[in-house]
């Protein structure tokens, strides 16, 4: 390994700490003298161009804007360096608004087209500008756009929740989203596409009483964007207790062959969850059973299935016992 030259060996040898200083010293007055020329140099006036984002105003009724040929000019500018290279580092910032109240559109087939002049909005742009900024110029000097007919449609919104309840609880009904649906604007080929909105993912645990909450609505992203005629919903999440339940109900028989038939048992109990501001509502009258017999004698068996035709909404069946019974062809 070669050896350092000989300003840094002084620099890093144990009796070269006088030699430190003088460099240490050295180092300051440079950083100082590049701070002192950086600002004299910055404060002077420059003219340069600088790229500007465009955003639009006042669009035309029932129109939708499907493409711009230029979302991006050039502004010519005199400046402090300053400030001009603030605007050179930062573009996010660089915005320009035009006003499109006055273009005039022209048909073409399906599609409405227009322009826009840049030096009738020249004052316009200048006046959006930092005071002590002169607007030079404009590239480029003609802003031409394509629009389509706006339609609309209406579309439910779908929610993206997760729920997990606490021990004995559970949702007690469907979630209520208000609005349910909403209106999606844009152009009729991307509307045709689009059957559904969603909300934004969101998981709620242990729940143990009722929740009420704003999800924000996902936009589709398309090209041309759509709008939508709200940006969020609110969903109403209803919690109750539920407990287990069990009732006798006898089984029916659906005597399409016109024979007569008997089970046994001839009746099964069902087991079911119910919420217990439900539970004074349970009846044996509100269920129905019947068995399954002409697949069992295709089969060849003496025991039938039993099925539940007939429930409320409000209980959900768990178990049947038995799920099996023997049935008879009476004579």
């Amino acid at each position: 390994m070669k050896k350092a030259s000989f300003p840094f060996r002084r620099i890093f040898s144990p009796s070269g700490r006088n030699y430190r200083n003088k460099f240490s010293v050295f180092l300051v007055c440079a950083a100082i003298s590049f701070f002192m020329w950086s600002l004299i140099k910055l404060s002077k006036v420059y003219e340069a161009p600088l790229k500007y984002k465009l955003t639009f105003q006042n669009l035309p009724t029932d129109k939708i804007l499907v493409s711009a040929e230029d979302t991006v000019i050039t502004l010519y500018v005199r400046a402090r360096g300053l400030e001009l290279y603030g605007k050179l580092f930062n573009t996010r910032k660089n915005r320009i608004n035009i006003d499109m109240s006055d273009i005039r559109l022209r048909r073409v087939e399906n599609s409405y087209r227009g322009y826009l002049r840049t030096s009738r909005f020249l004052k316009d742009i200048a006046s959006q500008l930092p005071q002590d900024n002169d607007l030079l110029g404009v590239e480029p000097d003609t802003l031409r756009f394509v629009f389509e007919t706006e339609y609309q449609r209406k579309v439910p919104v779908i929610p993206d929740v997760s729920l997990s309840f606490v021990t004995q609880f559970k949702l007690y009904d469907s979630l209520v989203l208000k609005p349910d649906s909403v209106i999606i604007y844009g152009v009729k080929s991307i509307l045709d596409t689009i059957h559904k909105i969603t909300t934004e993912h969101q998981s709620y645990k242990y729940l143990k009483e009722d929740r009420q909450v704003a999800l924000k609505l996902i936009n589709p992203r398309t090209k041309p964007p759509i709008t939508l005629s709200d940006d969020s919903v609110q969903v109403e999440i209803s919690v109750e207790r539920f407990t287990e339940a069990e009732i006798e109900v006898p089984i029916g028989i659906e005597n399409a062959d016109k024979k007569a038939y008997r089970t046994y048992p001839d009746k099964v109990t069902l087991t079911c969850t119910v919420a217990m501001r439900e539970y004074e509502r349970l009846d044996a009258s509100l269920f129905s059973t019947t068995i399954d017999y002409k697949t069992a004698i295709a089969l060849g068996n003496k025991l039938a299935e039993v099925k539940v035709v007939r429930q409320p909404s409000f209980v959900k069946v768990i178990r049947i016992e038995p799920e099996k019974v023997e049935f008879l062809i009476l004579k």
